[in-house]
């Protein structure tokens, strides 16, 4: 039994749920946006405002302000729910296109600016030895590393 779910999950995720989000991606209304560019902004803030101002609040007393707004930004960061929400309104008929069009728009916008803000709100230790790409041992800037040696045969 643990197999067939383990295959059913592979199917669901590796193929019908990209479907939907690709199927409601180009049934999203982008000539209203353009047309109220207003709307979308709305609706990024109230993103911003419902989803990550709550953190502010809620961990005051864990983490300073900036890593708190960090987590903040990271927190508003929303498109799956919003793809499955709008088109579940403009299914039944509950939501307007244009406000379906506007939202999704915002989870985009959220997407693509409110982690790139977090990581921009990270401030620059010029000391600090940057990790190594592969996951290897990093050595102090004045350290050298030995060559690798080969085998023997």
């Amino acid at each position: 039994m643990h197999s067939l779910e383990g295959k059913l999950d592979a199917i669901g995720y590796g193929f019908f749920i990209p479907v939907f989000f690709v199927s409601a991606g180009m049934n999203v209304d982008v000539h209203s946006i353009i047309e109220s560019p207003t709307r979308l902004l709305v609706f990024l803030i109230l993103l911003l405002v419902v989803r990550g101002l709550p953190v502010l609040f809620v961990y005051r007393r864990e983490f300073r302000f900036r890593r708190r707004t960090q987590l903040m930004l990271c927190t508003a960061t929303t498109l799956p729910l919003i793809v499955a929400l709008t088109e579940i309104g403009l299914a039944s008929g509950t939501m307007l296109p244009e406000n379906a069009a506007a939202l999704v728009g915002a989870g985009v916008l959220s997407v693509l600016l409110f982690p790139l803000t977090a990581v921009l709100l990270e401030p620059h230790r010029p000391d600090a030895v940057p990790a190594e790409p592969d996951g290897g041992v990093s050595h102090s800037p004045g350290a050298r590393a030995e060559p690798e040696q080969a085998p023997p045969s």
